[in-house]
């Protein structure tokens, strides 16, 4: 089973992806913040792929976050959403490979970016 790490500082934000998630097999790990999501990419199991707010509030961006997880899984699929960033800001700061989804956004965006990036969830 996939196994993917929302990282978003916005609760209902979190949950509906979550959910979403849930909903078409995949395994769904949540953090609210970035001490959250650095605390899941240090201590559990391999994740597939991370859903990364840009700005996560207090403390290090969403960029930074992915950075970091590349660091320790470099073939780490990585989606980043922002109601607040630019493209042009993910260009610039996103890590290689990695995909865009402006907020708002639909469920099914998340899942066709998510699709790009692992296939379908047939594992």
């Amino acid at each position: 089973m996939a196994r993917v790490l929302i990282v978003e500082d916005e609760p209902h934000v979190r949950e509906l992806i979550s959910d979403l998630l849930q909903e078409e097999g995949f395994e769904a790990v949540c953090a609210q913040s970035d001490r959250g999501a650095y605390e899941a990419l240090e201590h559990q199991r391999e994740f597939t792929c991370m859903i990364v707010d840009v700005n996560l509030g207090s403390g290090t961006t969403g960029y930074d976050v992915a950075r970091f997880a590349r660091r320790t899984d470099p073939g780490l699929a990585v989606i980043y959403v922002s109601g607040q960033t630019s493209r042009a800001s993910f260009e610039a700061n996103g890590v290689p490979g990695s995909l865009f989804l402006e907020k708002p956004f639909t469920m099914q965006g998340v899942l066709d970016h998510l699709r790009k990036l692992v296939g379908d969830n047939d594992h």
